[in-house]
């Protein structure tokens, strides 16, 4: 059966959300690499490492809060981060 001539809605739960999101061909990709197993993703979408470099190499003294705000961390954490490295 050719999958890819099926309307979106013709497909199960979060396929159906890939297909009009991703399109086919890349939910069929998604699909083979991962079909059975339980897959969540997590909510921060940077890695830690490059949160920390980025968060140091950005701060000029006075602008903690504004790099909490734009990376999606409180103000105690980006202190947290600065007090490591300062």
């Amino acid at each position: 059966m050719d999958f890819s001539k099926l309307d979106s809605s013709c497909f199960n739960g979060a396929y159906k959300e890939f297909i009009e999101l991703i399109g086919y061909k890349n939910t069929l990709l998604v699909y083979s690499l991962f079909a059975g197993q339980y897959v969540t993703f997590p909510k921060k979408f940077l890695s830690e490492q490059y949160l920390y470099a980025a968060i140091v190499n950005e701060y000029d003294g006075t602008n903690a809060k504004a790099l909490a705000k734009k990376y999606g961390y409180s103000y105690s954490w980006v202190m947290k981060i600065l007090k490591r490295k300062y």
